[in-house]
């Protein structure tokens, strides 16, 4: 779990977007950690800011049910302060939100930060097949690199606002996603005159609106849900979702997470 207790003064984090990379390369290439295959892992990289300057990352790569901690650097006048702990908590629980239960990590110089964070050392040859496909296994890290791993825990998920970047769903809607294995709750925000077309749920969804309105529409009804009012839908019934000129704000609750949305979690 995030230690809420460490503060970092003057320090920022945020969720990587595209305009980092050339930011994240640099700090990673300065520190000799690899870079080359940094791109297309970005969207799942946590940043340490101070001001407008990059200090820390972190990033994991979602492969099934595991995932690779990877690239983990503190510039080195930020070292000592306790950043790169709380970089490694928020990628851990980035990759629980995501659905991910044991996290893998290759290190030349930091194995006792990692084993005082929980890691133990492993054999690479007994990795799943997907962890040692990687870029980070087959070739940019030396095969004297320690391996090791830790199953993430299993109490509460704390996730913090940089956890939790909005991404687009439907054309005009954006939305983040946090769910346990039974439930999930889902936020959206919802441009005016953006349409959801019919479809229905395996599982059960309760909507409340917390800003504008939301309109429901159910065989030949349309129901208006404004703000702090909730609709209830069973599974498998028929619905359409709009706005109109106003856009909206709302929260949905779901048992069991809807597939769709389970890879939604953590921004997959």
């Amino acid at each position: 779990m995030i230690s809420t207790a460490v503060t970092l003064p003057g320090i920022g984090f945020s969720a990587a977007k595209q305009d980092d990379l050339d930011a994240v390369r640099t700090l990673l290439a300065g520190n000799g950690l690899p870079e080359e295959d940094i791109a297309g892992h970005l969207e799942h990289f946590l940043l340490a800011w101070d001001g407008a300057v990059l200090v820390g990352t972190g990033g994991v790569e979602l492969l099934g049910n595991s995932g690779l901690l990877r690239s983990l650097c503190v510039r080195r006048e930020y070292r000592n302060r306790g950043l790169a702990t709380a970089l490694s908590e928020r990628a851990e629980a980035y990759a629980r939100n995501a659905g991910l239960h044991r996290l893998y990590l290759l290190t030349t110089r930091a194995k006792t930060f990692f084993e005082r964070a929980g890691y133990s050392v492993c054999s690479r040859d007994r990795l799943p097949p997907e962890i040692q496909g990687t870029a980070e296994f087959r070739s940019l890290c030396p095969a004297t690199a320690t391996c090791m791993a830790r199953d993430l825990d299993a109490g509460a998920l704390y996730l913090p606002k940089e956890l939790l970047p909005l991404r687009e769903d439907v054309p005009g809607a954006r939305m983040w996603a946090v769910g346990l294995s039974c439930a999930m709750l889902t936020y959206f925000e919802v441009e005016p005159a953006t349409r959801f077309e019919t479809h229905s749920h395996e599982g059960e969804q309760i909507t409340t609106v917390v800003a504008g309105e939301l309109f429901f529409e159910i065989g030949s009804q349309v129901v208006r849900v404004g703000r702090g009012e909730a609709i209830a839908i069973p599974a498998k019934v028929l619905h359409a979702v709009y706005t109109t000129e106003a856009g909206a704000s709302a929260f949905d609750a779901w048992s069991p997470p809807p597939p769709r949305y389970q890879r939604d979690a953590g921004g997959r």
